[in-house]
């Protein structure tokens, strides 16, 4: 009988770490949400686009010409809207060892680095223009962080498959299409963080025409 006591006891406690576990998350969303909303400004905004087209340009471009291709359909694989298991084996077997090499860094640093800076940069601009409606909005100055994710999540797999073509000289066709629709559910994001920001735009301008409306005597 003791035992069973004992065992109970051991199940509600169980069941009490895991519901606070669960409500655990969401609540660091909504502080980390708030917390954007608050210190992002239009200054800071502006700073950050600077930042990430500066590192578009001044180093994302240097190190892609280590594996680009002037001649080449694909100059890099992560700028498609999907591929297949066939158009990465024809964009590694066109290029040499040292290239592939050179690719595989890019997936693993220089690309991941990009993401913090656009999907910073993305944040910045949607917290500014959701922030007079904050309250209503929630999390979804949040979002554009799903695009950072996937694009990691098909950094690593692009890096894998050159890794494992290296090594083999064949590809997996399981982690070719998994690659694939990382890469079309990031560019999905993307397109879905623009239209986030148009919205944002309107929004605001449609706001301050009502303000000024409303402080314009009669």
């Amino acid at each position: 009988m003791q035992q069973i006591k004992e065992s109970l006891i051991k199940l509600d406690i169980e069941k009490d770490i895991k519901e606070k576990r669960g409500s655990i998350n969401p609540l660091k969303m909504r502080r980390l949400s708030q917390y954007f909303y608050q210190k992002f400004s239009f200054v800071i905004a502006v700073l950050l686009t600077a930042i990430s087209f500066s590192y578009l340009f001044l180093v994302m471009k240097g190190e892609a010409a280590g594996f680009e291709m002037v001649d080449s359909n694909i100059k890099s694989l992560g700028t498609s809207f999907g591929f297949d298991q066939a158009d990465i084996m024809v964009f590694l077997a066109a290029r040499t060892d040292e290239m592939i090499n050179a690719y595989i860094d890019f997936n693993q640093v220089w690309d991941p680095l990009f993401g913090i800076t656009y999907g910073l940069m993305y944040v910045a601009w949607v917290s500014v223009l959701f922030k007079p409606f904050s309250q209503k909005s929630g999390f979804l100055n949040l979002f554009p962080l799903a695009q950072v994710v996937f694009d990691w999540l098909e950094n690593y797999e692009l890096a894998s498959l050159a890794n494992q073509y290296l090594a083999e000289g064949m590809i997996s066709a399981t982690n070719a299409q998994l690659a694939s629709v990382f890469s079309m559910i990031k560019w999905a994001c993307s397109g879905l963080t623009s239209m986030l920001i148009l919205i944002g735009i309107v929004l605001v301008c449609a706001r301050a025409i009502m303000n000024k409306r409303t402080t314009t005597p009669s």
